[in-house]
């Protein structure tokens, strides 16, 4: 895991579905590349590994020598955005959104060089490369107006001077530079001076690209992040991609070292997507890496006619669904170190990109909906900058509008839902996540579920990250999961923060004291399901996850579409005497929450929305409300004690989320426990008869 600035910003396909098998309701395309830009036929056939007589032979053929812009946009394609504004709507908002902001920054403080409190991130570099430069190159190309390229050297200029962009103590600094600084030495090339121009490739190659290079050569530098499959790999590598690219002819030999390096190191990302499309890291780690990595595939494209197969990856062809498959009606699903994506405006979004580069007008269409959608209160429909370089109006026109599967799965992450039915908000919805709780930036969240009803959320699976990142956010604490029980919390660090606890999820929690209430590794892996249109079912297998406390751990999320009814069912076998267990979910709906006098039904309110849940099982379980609160950590009354010192100040409060749960103690070792909770839409429900898990089907 690092530590970093996060900068952001069907058909049903069952656990054994094939690469080939549909993908956002429609079958996948066959791979058809978009044409070269550079004025050429050459077409390059070779695949990873490549060398860098590879990538010579390839830039010559492309014919690109002294052609700029040539990495993401051509200036034919520049003067087609400026024709297709006129008519388009959709594209003309984003355009004005571009020159808006570019004109926002031509009067803004240059920004310094400097260390976070960690002394590891030069955070305006983030700040500049993310969210400045591209709306600045952007705005000269379409008005050839200096003050944007003037505003935008100015800041490239005072970065020239400064002692290094990062790239030994956090290379993921000198990845986002290296993109930014790529895209400016080739978006600004007829505005700057040859003297200009020499001297951003010299900090390109200086401050990026060599010492890239030879940190990958002698298998040195922090963290070793070309060895990783996480979103520095996609970042580090597609920075120095982008920033070789664009100074090419300066040193062709060296360059084509550097391009080639990167492109076979970057497999190892495309290959962690497999099998469909789906990213461990969640929503914010999935765009922020794939973000370079597509930008760099797009310029390798345009400048050696090809990405040698990369592109081509079956995980990376389905990835642009991705943000489909982690949403209900009215939010998307947030697991480790994500921000939350509640509610139908937070809905996270795909990228035109990969529509445009597989000629899929299905994703094309949704992903237009969908912007349509999420952004309908604001002016900006698209999302970013990047969409409207990629925006194919033709390619949308030819798709029609795709509904996602009523029941889903993907496998590595293990996400997995169902859903009642699609087109509306007010449909039900549960997902659950498994998955492996030592993927980057992973918690303790294997199990944890979310339940959408109404056209509000009632369940919510995480409360997000800590932000920004504390200190010791990624050490490793003391006791261990493995270490005998104690109530002593030794050392400060990941396991202690309440939202990446098992606490702080929707989770069983069994003997709460100062380890991890899971395993950090861990794996959960779905063992059933079945899906019509009566309802549906899917079955994770969590013991590898709780292996300190139970000999057999099931849960089992359920829908049944003509009842209305959502189960959550559990079913474990203690190894501990006397154990005490936790059924805990956080809920934006504790306010007026009404727990019936015998215990069994929770009435929760939400906008003048009632929900319900009820106990099945056991028959002596009885709810607990939690309220949400502004000024307190909601540990459990176990945990709380133990963590209230070392954890004191660290954790930001939950103030939106309260909690309901269950506490049972005094459970008997070897013997077999369930619970079970439904949720429905009104208190009089007849609920089905309690079943196991090994028996359910989609009419029990």
């Amino acid at each position: 895991m690092r530590y970093l600035l996060l900068i952001i910003f069907v058909g049903i396909i069952s656990c054994k579905k094939k690469d080939s098998e549909p993908i956002g309701g429609v079958t996948t395309s066959p791979i058809v590349p978009p044409p070269s830009t550079g004025g050429s036929l050459f077409s390059s056939s070779a695949k990873i590994p490549v060398s860098p007589s590879t990538i010579s032979e390839c830039f010559t053929g492309m014919k690109m020598k002294d052609i700029h812009p040539r990495l993401l946009f051509s200036s034919s394609d520049i003067e087609q955005i400026k024709i297709l504004i006129q008519s388009d709507a959709f594209a003309k908002a984003t355009y004005d959104n571009i020159i808006a902001r570019a004109n926002s920054l031509l009067t803004s403080p240059i920004l310094g060089y400097g260390l976070d409190g960690a002394g590891l991130r030069i955070t305006n570099i983030h700040t500049f490369s993310n969210n400045q430069l591209p709306y600045l190159v952007l705005a000269y190309q379409f008005t050839k107006d200096s003050r944007y390229a003037a505003r935008c050297w100015q800041q490239l200029d005072a970065m020239c001077s400064w002692p290094d962009w990062g790239a030994n103590r956090h290379f993921l600094d000198a990845g986002i530079a290296g993109k930014g600084a790529g895209m400016a030495l080739d978006g600004l090339y007829d505005y700057l001076t040859s003297a200009q121009r020499l001297r951003l490739y010299t900090a390109i190659k200086n401050f990026v690209l060599q010492p890239g290079k030879t940190q990958i050569e002698t298998n040195t530098g922090v963290w070793k992040w070309y060895l990783s499959d996480d979103n520095w790999n996609g970042i580090c590598h597609g920075g120095m991609i982008i920033g070789a690219l664009a100074g090419y002819e300066y040193d062709s030999t060296f360059n084509a070292n550097v391009i080639a390096q990167c492109a076979n190191g970057i497999n190892k990302y495309m290959q962690s997507l497999e099998p469909d499309g789906a990213s461990e890291e969640g929503m914010s780690y999935w765009s922020y890496g794939l973000m370079n990595t597509f930008l760099a595939f797009e310029s390798l494209k345009r400048c050696l006619s090809t990405t040698y197969g990369l592109a081509e990856n079956p995980g990376f062809i389905k990835t642009g669904w991705f943000p489909y498959y982690m949403s209900g009606p009215v939010g998307t699903a947030s697991i480790g170190d994500d921000y939350l994506y509640v509610g139908k405006s937070n809905k996270f979004l795909s990228y035109f990109w990969f529509s445009k580069y597989f000629k899929n007008p299905a994703l094309a269409k949704s992903h237009f909906d969908a912007c349509l959608s999420v952004n309908a209160l604001d002016a900006e429909k698209m999302n970013g900058w990047t969409d409207l370089l990629f925006y194919d109006k033709s390619l949308v026109s030819q798709g029609s509008s795709t509904s996602m599967p009523l029941s889903d799965y993907l496998k590595g992450i293990e996400y997995m839902y169902l859903l009642e039915n699609t087109g509306s908000d007010n449909s039900l919805y549960v997902g659950m996540h498994g998955g492996d709780n030592s993927a980057s930036h992973g918690h303790l969240d294997a199990g944890s579920f979310y339940v959408q009803a109404l056209g509000e959320t009632w369940a919510q699976g995480n409360l997000g990250l800590e932000s920004p990142y504390p200190q010791d956010y990624f050490n490793i604490t003391s006791p261990l999961y493995t270490a005998a029980p104690t109530n002593l919390a030794v050392s400060s660090g990941r396991f202690y923060y309440y939202r990446v606890r098992s606490e702080g999820k929707n989770c069983l929690v069994f003997n709460p004291d100062a380890r991890p209430e899971q395993n950090p590794s861990g794996a959960a892996n779905v063992i059933g399901s079945a899906n019509d249109n009566g309802g549906g079912f899917y079955i994770a297998d969590l013991q590898k996850c709780y292996s300190k406390d139970v000999s057999l751990y099931r849960r089992g999320i359920k829908l049944n579409r003509n009842t209305g009814i959502v189960s959550v069912q559990d079913e474990f076998i203690p190894t501990i005497d006397n154990s005490t267990v936790y059924w805990i979910m956080h809920s934006p709906a504790t306010d007026g929450l009404v727990i019936s006098t015998d215990g069994k039904i929770a009435t929760m309110i939400k906008n003048g929305k009632t929900y319900y849940a009820v106990i099945k099982s056991p028959s002596n379980a009885v709810f607990e409300k939690v309220d949400r609160s502004t000024s307190r950590v909601n540990y459990l009354s176990e945990t709380a004690s133990i963590f209230s010192n070392i954890m004191s100040g660290k954790n930001s409060i939950n103030q939106w989320y309260g909690k309901l749960q269950i506490k049972l103690t005094g459970l008997i070792k070897s013997a077999p426990v369930t619970i079970r909770v439904d949720f429905v839409k009104t208190n009089t429900a007849v609920t089905p008869p309690l079943v196991s898990l090994t028996s359910w089907s989609t009419i029990n």
